[in-house]
């Protein structure tokens, strides 16, 4: 198997991104608020993903022949950012090939061989040691690797807060960036090294740093617009900050679309209006709001559909217990929350039947369970929500003081039935933190 090609954050562009685990609504925020903001003079603007796209919402690009936001696994600045590509020389070459570029105002003259491979850096420092030690002749016919210097090298991806205390503690200044296959890429200072630029983020359906992209906390966050709680990282200084209490985040870009009068083209449409659809069930859940409803209206001619039709093959889309392994239904769609110095961790799943569930019971119980070890959580649990039926049940593990104080009926082991619950947010998430807070 073949590996990705690496393909680093572009500091010249600001990326509008959701969460790690990247929904429908996700999606939708992510593509629709990157072209409104590029419509309203936001230039260098793109949308990206941080993380894989699940079944609902490949369906919906796929359905509305979307290109998907480029994936952005990390934000963290790392040596390829910091490395600048300066002119080589070859071990053999003599020594005035390195001083005429030292001439020319490069700090440092790199020494690659043939391979690609760097094998040390011939300083300013390392030609005065050679110019008193020989006489000029001598020195002019010696090549540059006699006076070549060792310097710390390090992989382009390697996130450079994972080496500073070694670059502290190094006497060095000047660092070399290599590939993965060892070949030279350039040379980092320790001053771009210890300062390096930041990715520039624009959030989206989410503003709590365990949720987002690994890396944000050292990213610049520029602007959020969510539809959650505040969870919020403090910033340097004020950005935009919208969150409101509506059903979907795709609702908020669809206002502001509205409001400019810049209605979207039919692909981008459909991707907000299945966001809508997606994140209100249908406009079953309890977080729907008229707002929701009144987008979902504007925008169902732009997509050229019909809302309901729409609305029951997205639904639709999303395949069965039996259809995803274990990990894929604990891990498509899971939330890290913060209470009181506890990790919880609340993933949920839809489905069209709970008739799959005893079968893959067993299974998922014990995704939970390693999730919850090698995670260091309080307490993980699963809702998987019946979309037709509109009733929930909870699977749950973690320490049992914490399992007995749940709100719930309990119908089996580490089983819990939710009734007619069917919101996360709005429900779920409260529902959890009024119990915990009791039971501490």
């Amino acid at each position: 198997m073949t590996k990705d090609r690496y393909e680093p954050w572009d500091p010249k562009l600001t990326y509008v991104i959701g969460h790690q685990r990247p929904d429908t609504d996700t999606i939708a925020a992510a593509l629709g608020y990157a072209w409104f903001l590029t419509a309203t003079g936001q230039e260098n603007t793109i949308a990206a993903r941080a993380g894989n796209l699940g079944p609902q919402a490949l369906f919906a690009l796929r359905r509305f022949e979307q290109a998907a936001p480029r994936l952005l696994p990390d934000v963290a600045p790392t040596f390829g950012h910091a490395a600048r590509h300066q002119i080589a020389v070859s071990p053999d070459d003599q020594l005035p090939a390195a001083m005429s570029r030292l001439a020319e105002g490069d700090r440092v003259i790199p020494v690659v061989d043939a391979d690609g491979h760097p094998t040390g850096l011939v300083t300013p420092l390392a030609l005065a040691r050679a110019y008193t030690a020989m006489n000029v002749l001598e020195m002019l016919a010696q090549p540059c690797q006699s006076i070549a210097e060792k310097t710390p090298t390090f992989y382009e991806r390697d996130r450079i807060s994972d080496h500073r205390s070694a670059l502290l503690r190094s006497d060095k200044d000047d660092f070399m960036v290599i590939d993965e296959a060892g070949r030279y890429v350039g040379v980092a200072t320790r001053s771009r090294v210890l300062e390096p630029r930041r990715a520039r983020l624009i959030l989206v359906d989410h503003n709590e740093l365990s949720q987002a992209v690994a890396g944000a906390a050292e990213a610049e966050i520029v602007s959020v617009l969510d539809h959650h709680r505040l969870g919020n990282p403090p910033t340097a200084a004020p950005i935009p900050f919208i969150v409101e209490p509506v059903g979907s985040t795709a609702t908020l870009v669809a206002e502001q679309c509205h409001v400019r009068s810049l209605p979207p083209p039919v692909p981008l449409a459909g991707m907000l209006l299945s966001g809508i659809l997606s994140d209100t069930l249908l406009f079953r859940s309890p977080t729907t709001t008229d707002r929701d409803r009144a987008m979902a209206d504007w925008l169902a001619p732009l997509a050229k559909v019909d809302i309901n039709a729409y609305g029951t093959e997205l639904m639709g889309a999303a395949p069965g217990l039996t259809a995803r392994t274990a990990e894929e239904i604990v891990d498509g769609d899971r939330k890290s929350y913060q209470f009181d110095g506890l990790t919880l961790s609340i993933g949920q799943v839809e489905v069209n039947s709970l008739q799959e569930l005893p079968q893959r019971r067993a299974e998922l119980l014990e995704a939970l369970d390693q999730r919850l070890h090698s995670e260091g959580l309080g307490l993980i649990c699963l809702m998987i929500t019946d979309v037709v039926a509109e009733r929930s049940v909870l699977l749950c593990r973690g320490d049992g003081r914490l399992l007995a104080a749940l709100p719930f009926r309990r119908t089996g082991e580490y089983e819990f039935n939710l009734g007619d619950m069917v919101s996360r947010k709005k429900q779920l998430v409260p529902a959890l933190h009024a119990a915990l807070e009791e039971a501490r």
